[in-house]
């Protein structure tokens, strides 16, 4: 078993969730997030060209951080790391992924859901872990529980995330926010609704500093 994490959390704040099932990404969807503020960017490996995605993005908005998710096997954490990917994104803890992230010093965000997965991932080595799907569970007011007996834990709720909910998020602790449909529609990308999603990505961030920071 891997030693506790002894730095601080290197995922934090919005991260879009870029899950596109009939398209790959285009370039204008990172320019339109990133002008928005948002520069933790999460394109799943389920996405159409998810790790030729990655190695554009990362050349073309290289102040942004680009990294994949649903990242499920070993074989799954290679292909992302070997595409540029700066950070992974898991839907469970799976100790195979968090092994070869380790070996190349790739930060980690573990899927969890019950306060002993979510103990179980961070001590394993997650340098964050993805509380999902949270507002199943009860959202704001279950990661505040959760983090009562785990409040050296960096918890990242991911699931149900809006505009309508992100401030309480921060207020309950969340080190920051997985947001997918909310802010990155299919429909919207196909439509190319740029302006949309820079104003979205905006709202987004702005809610969420005004509260983490305060």
């Amino acid at each position: 078993m891997a030693s506790l994490p002894v730095s601080g959390p290197s995922i934090t704040g919005v991260v879009a969730i870029v899950r596109l099932r009939g398209t790959a990404a285009p370039d204008a969807l990172v320019d339109a997030l990133v002008d928005g503020g948002v520069t933790f960017l999460e394109v799943t490996a389920t996405t159409p060209g998810a790790c030729a995605t990655i190695e554009r993005w990362r050349r073309r908005r290289p102040e942004a951080r680009v990294g994949m998710g649903t990242v499920r096997t070993p074989d799954d954490a290679r292909a992302a790391i070997s595409a540029g990917a700066h950070f992974l994104v898991t839907p469970t803890t799976v100790p195979g992924v968090l092994a070869v992230a380790g070996e190349h010093g790739v930060p980690v965000a573990c899927g969890a859901l019950t306060p002993t997965e979510i103990d179980q991932a961070w001590r394993l080595g997650a340098d964050v872990v993805k509380v999902f799907p949270v507002a199943s569970v009860g959202g704001p007011d279950y990661l505040r529980a959760v983090r009562d007996p785990l409040p050296e834990v960096p918890l990242l709720p991911t699931g149900g995330v809006d505009r309508g909910n992100i401030r309480a998020y921060a207020s309950a602790g969340a080190v920051g926010v997985g947001v997918g449909s909310s802010l990155v529609s299919e429909h919207a990308v196909v439509g190319e609704h740029w302006d949309d999603l820079r104003a979205r990505a905006r709202s987004f961030v702005d809610a969420w500093k005004e509260t983490a920071d305060a």
